[in-house]
């Protein structure tokens, strides 16, 4: 009997044992991809590359960062243009983190605090420019955005490599406005060009009866061509009066 309490008092003493290691030790393995800003008893010690590290956690902190560019995605942003008109654009930004050290030290959620900045820029782009520049100019927003978000200098640790505008959405009331005016423009050009076509044949029925005025023997040449190419039937051509004319 005394046997087994013993044992299971040195069971208990090693669970207890592994149960405080695992809370004041812990393990942690950094990638290639990787970089780890380690703080002991609250100060800043390191920037820590790949590799395993074993610390107390009473003393040490590790926070891991990922260096590899990474895109921050917003949907849905309604906004307003100069004209005030009401949008939803959805647009993604590529960044790449560059000093970790700086993030953690300057920026309680840095996530939060780039996703602000990029909403702030978009707001700002967006309510400079007219609906209709708006459908015309993606890429010109995309290089406002960027523009802005580098000029930034809040912004710290972190490279903006390309800013994409995804999609604007409109109402539905103004996709029927729109489509009711791209519709009337077509109709506008499709009117345009047949009265083009008009004008060019009487300038050019003009120009032949001009010439034939000038030159009776080609009308009678175009009349032969006409009686050749035709087939099934029958002309009948006064040669009397034509020699009376004549003479």
């Amino acid at each position: 009997m005394f046997d087994i309490m013993i044992i299971a008092l040195v069971i208990f003493l090693i669970f207890l044992l592994l149960v405080i290691t695992k809370r004041l030790i812990k393990t942690m393995t950094i990638f290639q991809y990787e970089r780890g800003i380690k703080f002991h008893k609250g100060k800043f010690k390191e920037v820590v590359g790949p590799g395993r590290y074993t610390y107390f956690t009473s003393t040490t902190h590790l926070e891991i960062f990922d260096m590899r560019p990474a895109i921050l995605q917003l949907n849905g942003q309604e906004l307003l243009t100069a004209d005030n008109v009401s949008v939803k654009i959805s647009l993604a930004v590529k960044y790449q983190i560059l000093d970790p050290q700086a993030l953690i030290s300057e920026y309680q959620n840095f996530q939060d605090y780039l996703y602000m900045s990029i909403q702030f820029k978009l707001r700002e782009v967006v309510s400079s420019i007219e609906m209709d520049d708006l459908l015309k100019s993606r890429q010109k927003i995309n290089d406002d955005v960027r523009n802005l978000l580098l000029e930034d200098k809040s912004l710290i640790g972190v490279s903006i490599h390309s800013v994409d505008l995804k999609d604007i959405m409109l109402s539905a009331e103004l996709k029927k406005v729109y489509s009711e005016v791209l519709k009337a423009k077509k109709e506008a050009l499709s009117l345009l060009e047949k009265a083009r076509g008009e004008t060019a044949t009487l300038r050019s029925l003009a120009n032949t009866a001009k010439m034939l005025e000038n030159n009776p023997e080609l009308a009678q040449l175009r009349l032969i061509q006409t009686i050749e190419a035709s087939q099934g039937n029958t002309f009948i051509i006064d040669v009397l009066n034509s020699n009376k004319k004549k003479m």
